[in-house]
């Protein structure tokens, strides 16, 4: 077991997530961030951080030189989806533990590739899905796991404006699509509080406004808008998802709010158990609960620790709980079958909506356990 000072780090990728994760992992005692892997300089600096101790890290232009010349315990990265198979297997075989971004990649078959090596190589992997590190959406689960409140229905219900204005946002090719690279958080979320394994997926949607040639104009984004040549991906979609245990779940997803959405409820995902109990979680920020005899009202939630006021909820919580995993060597709570499961999910919704027919799960992933 490792003493509390000498998990070493290293970052690859430095776009807007591998930039959160600088910021926070240079935060917590206990760890060193000891280099970074970003082939564009502009994206390294814009970050501007004030390293603990003036020690910036070292930086790479190619995650394959910083792995030959650093030792490091862990990576975390922050790459674009299409790229994690390739950069999380040279980081496994180099020794490290690795947090890596959400979705685990951009099929089962890369996914699966990554959960094999880590296990092979006797490496932790827990994936970037932060919710289930939040206060907010931990107190949601342990709701809807209380004995005879087993949850029968819920849903999600995210209207937000477009993707940041860079290409491999927008290219079904480099994400899995739009179902994949925003709503594995979604659907993890529905996996976890219902508790038990989805079965069939049905989906439509399609490209409303964001078309080839579109203006991109994300608010959120640093990069000034711009024209994305090639769109191939949905911008709006309603998924339905059947559980074993008979319950369901629904996502409803608009891509076109601008510049976000202005109605009171923001993202709400809410659940109905089959007590009658009721509860729904509104704007990451309020989690509210209700019904048998008991009047609707808001928890008094701490939704500051897990973040630390660093950014997203659950945000620092995963970092912490990453670092203790590493040091423990213990499995962490978002592992790779948990993403892959909600990975799962959301490649049979992009098919559905392909297909245009449901999808049983059985057929992308015969043996699903």
């Amino acid at each position: 077991m490792m003493t509390r000072q000498n998990v070493r780090l290293a970052i690859i990728g430095m776009g807007d997530m591998g930039g959160g994760h600088a910021r926070g992992f240079n935060a917590i005692d206990g760890c060193e961030l000891v280099a970074i892997a970003e082939p564009r300089e502009e994206r390294y600096t814009a970050h501007q951080i004030d390293w603990r101790n003036d020690r910036a890290p070292a930086v790479y232009t190619n995650h394959r030189e910083l792995l030959k010349r650093e030792k490091v315990d862990a990576c975390i990265v922050a790459v674009p989806d299409l790229l994690h198979r390739e950069v999380a297997e040279a980081a496994l075989d180099a020794g490290c533990d690795l947090l890596l971004e959400k979705p685990v990649s951009t099929t089962l078959e890369d996914a699966d590739a990554i959960i094999r090596h880590a296990k092979e190589r006797n490496r932790l992997l827990q994936i970037g899905l932060v919710y289930r590190y939040s206060t907010l959406y931990r107190a949601m689960a342990k709701y809807g796991s209380e004995p005879g409140h087993g949850v029968r229905l819920m849903w999600c219900k995210e209207l937000r404006q477009c993707f940041p204005q860079r290409d491999w946002f927008h290219a079904q090719e480099q994400t899995g699509g739009t179902l994949v690279e925003k709503d594995c958080h979604h659907f993890d979320i529905f996996n976890w509080v219902i508790g038990s394994d989805p079965i069939r997926v049905f989906a439509t949607g399609g490209q409303h406004v964001w078309k080839s040639g579109s203006l991109i104009d994300c608010s959120y984004c640093p990069d000034e808008p711009r024209v994305i040549d090639k769109i191939n991906t949905v911008d709006h979609a309603v998924v339905a998802v059947e559980y074993e245990n008979g319950a369901r779940a629904s996502l409803i997803l608009c891509m076109y709010l601008r510049p976000e959405n202005v109605m009171p409820e923001g993202l709400e995902i809410g659940g109905i158990a089959e007590s009658g109990r009721q509860f729904c979680a509104y704007q990451d920020q309020r989690l509210g609960i209700g019904g048998i005899g008991e009047p609707f009202h808001f928890l008094d939630l701490d939704m500051i620790s897990d973040n630390e006021g660093m950014g997203h909820i659950g945000c620092q919580a995963q970092r912490r709980d990453f670092l203790d995993c590493v040091r423990e060597r213990k499995e962490p709570f978002a592992n790779g079958r948990i993403g892959r499961d909600s990975l799962l999910v959301a490649l049979a919704a992009e098919r559905s909506i392909e297909e245009g027919r449901p999808i049983e799960l059985s057929e992308l992933s015969p043996c699903l356990r």
